[in-house]
């Protein structure tokens, strides 16, 4: 057997399951709560985090839970051996609203940046300008009105504004207008199985003890990160660092440590973007888990977008290689 057929076979599957669900720690839930919680309907459900902070939930002031399922979170759960028992990773956040837990993360940023612990706020604030050409505006229009319906309205502005693409939100000093910093959540998708097959599994499970997830599957943070979050920082920061204003990005410890390492200002007045990177604390003493800032980071944009990138280029004798293994006929 070839070596990378043999590590292929060794590969132990990624078995990413509920972290957090409706806002409860999902390993602190009894059987009962977890086959009570299959039949929720997210959509009756408030969110405990939107409902902590809720001036930063939707205009409509719905603060019901937004996530189809309602999970919040995933973690690994790594499947007991002989008379190991069930163990997890750490938590990673499936959902923006997560990272509002009782206002720890906003408090920080104010303090940070703008002096204060209890900034006024604005949100999706009109960034980019529409385009004058009468194709590409037909285009955005059609963008909008399917971000508008699925956002609540929140990612609008009136018709008729001659402003299009959004920052989501900004965050001001209450005493100073003109000192204020624009602050992006980013939250991570995931690949593999459907949550349903979890759902499925939690409803045929039985006795003590906790299903393994039903399919395997991974946090996404090639996607969350250089196809979502890399686009958004270098159409915005540009601009802002023109303005003398910085970019916040809240993101967690392991989509932090997905990226590749990072050369990190001396200061905060020598970068470009600040990097918010939040913890989950899921000690089994406090019932469910809570948030706080593990660390703070200060970075250029051209070193965020290195750091999202995360890898470096193959050789051409490699590549060469890969591609001769690959090549085939088009015309048989």
């Amino acid at each position: 057997m070839k070596k990378a057929s043999i590590a292929k076979a060794t590969k132990k599957k990624q078995y990413y399951g509920i972290g957090e669900w409706y806002g409860r720690l999902y390993r602190n839930l009894s059987d009962a709560d977890r086959k009570t919680f299959v039949d929720y309907k997210n959509t009756k459900i408030v969110c405990p985090f939107l409902n902590q902070v809720p001036t930063l939930g939707p205009k409509s002031g719905n603060l019901n839970c937004s996530k189809p399922g309602g999970v919040c979170s995933l973690r690994n759960f790594h499947e007991p051996s002989g008379s190991e028992e069930l163990s997890y990773g750490p938590i990673t956040a499936t959902c923006p609203n997560r990272f509002l837990e009782n206002g720890v993360v906003v408090r920080h940023i104010g303090e940070l940046l703008l002096n204060t612990e209890a900034p006024l706020f604005a949100k999706e604030l009109p960034f980019l300008r529409r385009p004058q050409s009468s194709t590409a505006t037909a285009s955005v229009e059609e963008t909008l009105a399917e971000l508008d319906e699925e956002t609540d309205g929140t990612a609008l502005t009136e018709a008729g504004s001659e402003d299009v693409g959004r920052i989501d939100l900004v965050l001001v000093n209450p005493d100073d207008a003109e000192r204020w910093c624009a602050v992006e959540v980013q939250a991570v998708y995931f690949s593999g199985g459907k949550m349903s097959a979890d759902y499925d599994v939690i409803k045929l499970h039985a006795g003590n003890g906790m299903p393994m997830p039903g399919k395997a599957r991974r946090p996404d943070f090639r996607s969350s990160g250089p196809k979502r979050l890399m686009p958004q920082l270098m159409i915005k920061v540009p601009t802002l660092r023109r303005w003398g204003k910085k970019m916040v990005v809240v993101i967690d410890e392991p989509f932090f440590h997905a990226m590749d390492a990072m050369e990190e200002a001396d200061h905060i007045s020598n970068c470009d973007i600040v990097w918010i990177v939040a913890k989950f604390d899921d000690d089994l003493g406090a019932g469910d888990a809570s948030i706080s800032v593990g660390r703070t980071v200060y970075t250029t944009l051209e070193n965020a977008v290195k750091g999202l990138t995360a890898g470096q280029p193959t050789t051409l004798p490699e590549f060469e290689q890969k591609l001769d293994k690959k090549t085939a006929p088009i015309f048989c």
